[in-house]
Order: structure tokens, then sequence, then C-alpha cells
């Protein structure tokens, strides 16, 4: 396996025993393209307890951080409302207006897209040193709680 691979396989496994509540996650083996976590847990304050949180990678990822986050379609706010930061429209992939090379997952329908705005990205060799698929599932987290308000 590919170093790059390894690294998001061992990332994807280490934000699942921090951030799914079943210690599930999927990774595309073959380009790197984008892990899922599953049964993320969600604050209250939403109309499900836990939703999977889908990471498109870019291709120079771990050097470069993800900028998106997909959600289930129908998440919305206890209220009914949708959350702030999170677009309900076309989600379909279109490789003309991506920045991403490789194919996401097989389909993005039924998720909606979420921006994640990441001003500081430091990575280092470990994971656990430097910012890695755990930083982005924390800032994940904290968008949830902060949505909810």
């Amino acid at each position: 396996m590919a170093p790059r691979l390894q690294r998001i396989a061992s990332e994807a496994a280490l934000a699942a025993l921090h951030y799914s509540q079943s210690k599930r996650a999927s990774y595309d083996d073959e380009a790197g393209g984008w892990v899922i976590i599953h049964d993320f847990p969600l604050p209250r304050g939403y109309n499900y307890s836990t939703t999977d949180v889908l990471i498109l990678l870019p291709p120079s990822y771990p050097q470069t951080p993800p900028d998106w986050f997909y959600v289930d379609y129908n998440l919305r706010l206890a209220n009914g409302q949708r959350p702030p930061h999170v677009f309900y429209g076309d989600t379909s992939y279109d490789p003309n207006r991506s920045m991403f090379r490789q194919e996401p997952p097989p389909t993005l329908q039924g998720w909606t897209a979420c921006c994640l705005h990441i001003h500081e990205w430091r990575p280092a060799t470990n994971p656990l040193s430097g910012h890695s698929l755990l930083s982005v599932c924390e800032l994940i987290k904290k968008a949830f709680e902060r949505w909810r308000r």
C-alpha cells in the first residue's frame, strides 16, 4: 500500500476511535479521495443523535487540508431549521467544478455539503503530533456545536 494510503487508513482508524459512536470508518483504499466517519455523535439540538460524515480529501492530502465535508441531506436542527453553513443544493459530483481530480465516493446523492474553513494547517509525520483527520473531526465537532445555537 502506498504511504499516503497507509496514512489515510491509520488516520481513519484513529478518527473512528475518537469520533464515531460505533467506532467505524470507511475510506477510499484506491485513490485516497474520501473518508467516512460513521455514526459521528451530534450534540443535542439536532433531529438525529448521530450522522455519517463524509470528508473529501484533496490529492495533495495531508499537505493540503480538506475544505468540505458532507452530512445526511435530511440533517436539521431540532426545530426543523437548516443549520448555517450547510448547503442543501445539488451535491452531485461535477468534475469540471471540483478541485478533486479523482472521483469521490460513487455518489453524493443523499449528502449535503458543509464548508470547513481551516485557516492553519501543519501536518507532521506522526498524525498525533500535527494536523490530521483528528484535527478535521474536532473542527467538525465544534461546528456542529456552534451551529445549533
